[in-house]
């Protein structure tokens, strides 16, 4: 109920809200149009700034992995120079010059060659697999005139680590002298099956060009490296390998110490996902620790490569949108890495075909933009309080002055308010007398006319709604009889119809008595088998009509009982109708349960529609008519559907037939569905509805 308000109280009010809210609601909306355009300012300016960062760092990102490209491409110089020497060489030993100190070449005692003496040059290891002979030592001191350029590639490029060749028959000169290489190496170490040296035989690399190994471990003690490699052919005869190494750490600090501007960071990363190198800010965010260096305890005997949890595309840590990136070599994307959204620029590195890829936060390339909105939320907040503090003191002017306003205006009406207290007790004899204003005393005059017109109305609408509700209990009771008549009706036609066969069979038995007699043969036997079985026919006739009597029989009180029990009863009472009428009934009961209402009441509700569809399958002369019920529960509800095979109801009466006396039969009540509609949702709180499915009606029922 409304909390009433006097009249004093609604001009207080009044006075205050049309003094005080246009006022509110100009600074509510001065406000709400700042922190809008703030916040559109916002929004515009990162979309504006991200765009500008992406296509920034896109070339940035391109530039960087030019300059990276052409320090790899440098080293893929440097090594055909050194192929191009190494072959003149193979052909002609004889043209280059030796160093003046000598090599010291001696067998170590697991029958590996090495050189003992460091003249300035490479070491030799010759692996114990091949049997040293004269023309073995001869190989390794000629092989001394390579020292000169290995060194010069060594100082001229900061990136390249060592140079080395590894011959066909297993011997290794590398550049820097490693000494003892019998203790660094295997002894019967076999070069030829090592990735730095198989990537690049005529079976993997047929075009004989420069190639760029995985990131692999080092076993001549530099750590974590990528070889370039190219093959040294004599003719068609692979002579051996050159390699030049770069480390994962000379990567690092030579390679990706990039300035990358918003504090970005940049990683290497091979053809099929493995991260060649990266810094440490890319250690943090993936979780990893960049392999460098090694701890050397003992000979490394076999291709050792990077484990899968340096793999993007393998590890399962490392989230999906960094893993598409790679998969489907996107150019620029927004990634999820550690609970930050990064941009990812992804470019090929032509030389290896590798990939270059940086790292930006978004929120350090939004920090100025977020600085300056929540400068600009101060402000707002600022002027808030402000607002605030000033009208404070105005509004309680403003009450104050409206209280003494209402005060002079209410009195004289609460004098009225005490004069017409009791009017709704004393209707027709109120008068009201003049208080000594010309607007109230007028008001008492019109008032005492209303109250006088009132009461002449009153009367009149009193006589007139008596009548009304006593022709309406007439009509409702007018409906009521004509429904249950309709009913009865319905039900005599199929009474008749179980009646027709079991007559049928008592007029047959009593023939046969008369044929028995006529021909003699009438015994007494014969006689009591007839009599029984009349009596067992007229004692079917008799369960019939007490079955449609105790149908008829109003419910009085609710009561629980099962939907499917009710369809078969009610079945039950047509089923001769329906075989007369060639009508085949289907009964899919899928769950069954119980409902609280009454089960006559429901029953009829059921024999209606099913009576409508019989005779619209009869009307429309269907050749194989079929009901179809289908008994079923959803949320606690029963779901009882009704589908018959009649061609379906016109889509213009569709929403008219559960109206009163409305038919589209020549000889239709027009009240069997809606009294059905009446005792499905009025009575039992229900819901009685129908459409048009297939070839025919489907009415459906949920209680």
């Amino acid at each position: 109920m409304n909390k009433q308000a006097s009249f004093k109280q609604l001009i207080k009010k009044e006075f205050v809200r049309s003094a005080l809210i246009p006022i509110i609601i100009i600074e509510l909306m001065l406000l709400i149009l700042y922190f809008s355009i703030n916040a559109y300012k916002t929004y515009r300016t990162r979309i504006t700034l991200l765009q500008e960062v992406k296509l920034n760092i896109g070339e940035i990102a391109s530039r960087e992995a030019g300059n990276i490209n052409m320090e790899l491409s440098k080293i893929s110089g440097y090594a055909n120079l050194i192929k191009r020497e190494n072959e003149r060489f193979f052909k002609d030993p004889s043209k280059f010059t030796l160093p003046d100190v000598k090599p010291v070449l001696k067998v170590a005692p697991n029958g590996t060659m090495y050189k003992e003496n460091n003249n300035g040059g490479g070491s030799i290891y010759y692996s114990g697999l091949t049997k040293f002979g004269s023309e073995q030592f001869k190989k390794a001191e000629m092989t001394e005139a390579f020292d000169p350029l290995f060194k010069a590639v060594v100082d001229i490029d900061s990136n390249a680590v060592a140079v080395y060749i590894n011959t066909w028959d297993n011997m290794n000169r590398y550049y820097p002298f490693i000494d003892k290489t019998y203790e660094q190496y295997m002894p019967n170490m076999d070069i030829t099956s090592y990735n730095f040296y198989y990537l690049a035989d005529a079976k993997h690399n047929p075009s004989r060009q420069v190639v760029w190994t995985d990131a692999y471990l080092d076993p001549a003690g530099m750590g974590w490296m990528a070889s370039c490699i190219i093959p040294v052919y004599k003719e068609n005869f692979l002579e051996g390998v050159v390699g030049i190494d770069v480390t994962i750490e000379k990567f690092t600090q030579n390679i990706l110490a990039l300035k990358i501007p918003w504090q970005g960071s940049a990683f290497l990363v091979d053809e099929a996902g493995t991260i060649l190198a990266m810094p440490e800010s890319v250690e943090k965010l993936l979780g990893l620790s960049e392999l460098k260096k090694h701890i050397y305890n003992n000979a490394i005997k076999e291709n050792t490569y990077k484990p899968e949890d340096f793999n993007l595309l393998k590890n399962s840590s490392i989230p999906d949108g960094l893993k598409a990136v790679v998969k489907e070599n996107r150019a620029i994307e927004e990634v999820l890495l550690g609970g930050h959204h990064y941009i990812v620029s992804q470019n090929r590195i032509k030389e290896t075909g590798w990939r270059f890829l940086t790292l930006i936060d978004k929120e350090v390339v939004l920090a100025p933009v977020n600085h300056l909105t929540y400068q600009s939320n101060m402000l707002g907040y600022g002027a808030i309080l402000f607002l605030i503090l000033f009208y404070l003191p105005f509004f309680i002017y403003l009450i104050r002055k409206a209280e003494s306003i209402s005060g002079k205006i209410s009195s004289p009406i609460e004098y009225l308010i005490d004069t017409t207290r009791d009017i709704s007790r004393k209707f027709q004899s109120t008068n009201l007398e003049h208080v000594g204003l010309l607007e109230l005393d007028e008001l008492a005059d019109n008032f005492n006319v209303m109250t006088k017109k009132l009461n002449e109305v009153y009367q009149e609408q009193e006589e007139k709604i008596s009548e009304g509700v006593k022709q309406l209990r007439e009509k409702d009771h007018m409906i009521i009889k004509q429904s249950r008549q309709a009913a009865m009706g319905e039900m005599i036609g199929n009474i008749a119809h179980q009646w027709r066969q079991p007559l049928n069979s008592i007029g047959v038995i009593v023939q046969n008595i008369e044929d028995a007699y006529n021909y003699d043969e009438l015994t007494k036997e014969y006689m009591v088998e007839k009599i029984n079985n009349v009596m067992t026919l007229l004692s079917y006739m008799s369960h019939t009509i007490d079955d449609f009597r105790n149908f008829f029989k109003p419910d009085k009180e609710k009561q629980s009982f099962s939907i499917a029990e009710s369809v078969r009863s009610s079945l039950s009472f047509m089923d001769a109708n329906f075989s007369h009428n060639n009508i085949k009934v289907d009964v899919d009961v899928v769950e069954d349960i119980k409902i609280w209402g009454y089960p006559n009441e429901y029953a009829q509700v059921l024999l209606n529609i099913l009576n409508n569809a019989r005779d619209i399958i009869k009307e429309r002369e269907i050749k194989y008519g079929e009901i179809k019920i289908r008994v079923n529960a959803s949320y606690s509800r029963s779901v009882v559907e009704i589908e018959d095979n009649g061609g379906g109801i016109r889509p213009d009466v569709i929403e008219k037939i559960f109206e009163p006396y409305f038919t589209t039969k020549e000889m239709g009540t027009g009240l069997g569905l809606y009294m059905s509609k009446m005792i499905v949702e009025k009575n039992m709180g229900g819901e009685l509805k129908v459409e048009n499915r297939g070839d025919g009606a489907v009415f459906t029922l949920l209680i």
